[in-house]
């Protein structure tokens, strides 16, 4: 498996921002092979990759209504605790379903003794994760998320 550069969704809204959808460009680190010194392209069973996405305003106003969204790549799982933003005005959720709906923690449907019961989503489930900035990114201010994939065994 090769770490592909990846593109995600970034949605701007509000005043002095159109709704709009623009790519974003995200940075994948093989953080397990960078620590058996190589610099393979190669993703081995273990490895952990960290996703590092970017935003910057390059607006004359401030931009509010910030939201990132990026897929958990196929084969991979998120890494536990691992998603985060260098903001504090930033919250953290996850889809567990294919990025139809996003919670603090998801939740999932199974069934148990011939029930359905609903339950906490495992972090190996979630398929997608989300950062909204609930304040406003002043022109030419960067904000940065990131989250960290293993490959499993």
């Amino acid at each position: 498996m090769r770490t592909t550069m990846m593109v995600a969704a970034v949605l701007l809204t509000g005043a002095g921002a159109l709704s709009a959808q623009r790519p974003l460009v995200v940075t994948a680190l093989n953080l397990t092979a960078r620590t058996r010194g190589t610099q393979s392209q190669v993703v081995m069973p273990g490895d952990v990759v960290q996703y590092q996405l970017r935003f910057t305003n390059q607006r004359q106003g401030d931009v509010r209504g910030v939201v990132f969204t990026n897929p958990v790549p196929a084969r991979l799982r998120y890494v536990d605790g691992s998603a985060g933003a260098d903001r504090q005005d930033v919250t953290v959720e996850y889809s567990a379903d294919s990025g139809k709906t996003f919670a603090a923690t998801p939740m999932v449907t199974e069934v148990v003794a011939g029930r359905r019961v609903q339950k906490p989503a495992s972090p190996e489930q979630y398929t997608h994760v989300r950062w909204t900035v609930r304040g406003s990114i002043a022109p030419g201010a960067t904000v940065t998320a990131e989250f960290r994939a293993e490959l499993p065994k």
